[in-house]
């Protein structure tokens, strides 16, 4: 069962166990960096800080549940045009609506970036930026574009109005979709008696994807081999992942976020026979350098497959004397559960 349970630790990780375990068990005895850095930005104009602040403390605000610090951004006659087209007029409304939201929907998150600032009069500044309002769990990601005018008044920058627009989905960078993926970006091994599985995630060019290839051996001589690729498929609104192996057989997963920790993906796929396979992969991020996997609820050509459980891969350190690569132990490989 060592050998087995080496072999699955590559295609789970890998999301590929519903590829080849079909394939093994035909066998004798077998049974969670950072962004392309951006060109430097235009010196700021000292005066666009504390407007910049208005938003920023938005964003705070939002983040704290906080209504009336929210209602507190704006002035009396305030006005707010959310991404449906509704209106709300009145600091007092205003700060009723966002305390209607933040219960109706509590654990929302809110991240802006402003990406311009013109001033009108020397007391009135327009500004341009985008937003995107998110759950933990990733099931809920909205992107706007938003416009507000800005006044002063008693000494303070507060909003006069704010119109959010839902953005286009050909303005929502594709590395917004997958960030909450970046946690795979590495390499990744599993050793065990003589058998070695060694995976490495990385983005594709301009992180439109992310691209996962692995590779096991056998008491040293290659087994399997294979690509995965991940990314938003606008159709499903979803992330997805479409994978090919070394035996001709593929695939394809849907992704779903479940908690901070926890990823489900519901795989499908055909092996090279031509026989339909499904499963069920539960990836757990224990830290920021080993992963729990599991698939259950494993089809093989109408077959019921044994789950496999608890397989666990850790981020192995950049090699020692590589550019660039800090001087650290390796991480150790967490004991493998009784079988």
């Amino acid at each position: 069962m060592r050998r087995a349970s080496s072999l699955a630790s590559a295609m789970i990780l890998s999301g590929l166990a519903f590829l080849v375990a079909g394939a093994w068990a035909q066998q004798p005895g077998a049974a969670p960096p950072s962004p392309v850095a951006a060109p430097a930005p235009a010196r700021e104009d000292p005066r666009e800080k504390p407007v910049r602040d208005v938003m920023r403390d938005f964003s705070q605000a939002y983040n704290a549940t906080d209504a009336r610090a929210l209602a507190n951004l704006f002035v009396e006659t305030a006005s707010v045009v959310d991404p449906a087209g509704g209106e709300t007029q009145g600091k007092t409304a205003i700060g009723d609506m966002y305390a209607a939201s933040l219960h109706e929907a509590p654990g929302l998150k809110l991240e802006s970036d402003v990406e311009r600032v013109r001033f009108l009069t020397p007391g009135i500044a327009r500004i341009e930026g985008r937003s995107r309002i998110f759950a933990p769990t990733g099931t809920a990601n909205q992107f706007t574009h938003f416009s507000a005018i800005l006044v002063q008044s008693d000494g303070k920058w507060r909003l006069a109005e704010l119109t959010e627009n839902a953005a286009p989905a050909q303005d929502v960078a594709p590395y917004e979709r997958l960030r909450e993926l970046e946690w795979m970006v590495g390499d990744w091994v599993d050793e065990s008696e003589g058998n070695r599985v060694v995976v490495n995630v990385r983005w594709a060019d301009k992180q439109s994807y992310l691209i996962r290839t692995y590779s096991v051996d056998l008491r040293g001589e290659r087994q399997h081999s294979g690509t995965m690729f991940i990314g938003w498929d606008p159709q499903t609104e979803q992330i997805k992942s479409w994978v090919f192996d070394s035996e001709g057989g593929h695939g394809e997963g849907l992704w779903t976020r479940t908690n901070n920790n926890e990823w489900i993906v519901k795989a499908s796929g055909v092996l090279r026979d031509g026989r339909p396979t499904s499963a069920t992969h539960v990836h757990t991020i224990m830290n920021k350098d080993s992963v729990k996997t599991s698939s259950i609820d494993r089809i093989i050509g109408g077959q019921i497959a044994p789950d496999i459980l608890d397989i666990v891969m850790v981020r192995r350190p950049p090699q020692a004397g590589a550019a660039g690569a800090p001087e650290k132990p390796a991480a150790p490989v967490a004991p493998r559960p009784a079988r």
